[in-house]
């Protein structure tokens, strides 16, 4: 199996995870935080879940996938900046999300 296909799987699964969690709104959003920090942020400053935002969740792995097999360097960066907007994430916290 190529890369391509198992950043594809990786992508499914997580989001499965996070709407499995999410139970429709009466569970938990801790794992979208963790696993899709940059869609949160937009969701705590929209207060909803928009479709910018799933988007964005949808080619954040493959993203993430992309610059680590270009720049296997940058691996501490990414992880710098995912842990940082996993940071805010939980800083701005709202009542809905």
């Amino acid at each position: 199996m190529k890369i391509e296909g198992k950043i594809l799987i990786i992508t499914v699964l997580c989001l499965l995870v996070t709407i499995i969690f999410a139970g429709g709104g009466h569970g938990t959003y801790i794992p979208a935080k963790i696993i899709f920090p940059f869609t949160m942020i937009l969701v705590n400053l929209n207060n909803e879940i928009s479709v910018v935002g799933f988007i964005i969740a949808i080619i954040q792995i493959p993203f993430y996938g992309a610059i680590l097999a270009n720049k296997p360097k940058w691996k501490y960066f990414l992880f710098g900046i995912h842990f940082l907007a996993i940071s805010l994430c939980f800083y701005f916290n709202n009542n809905s999300f």
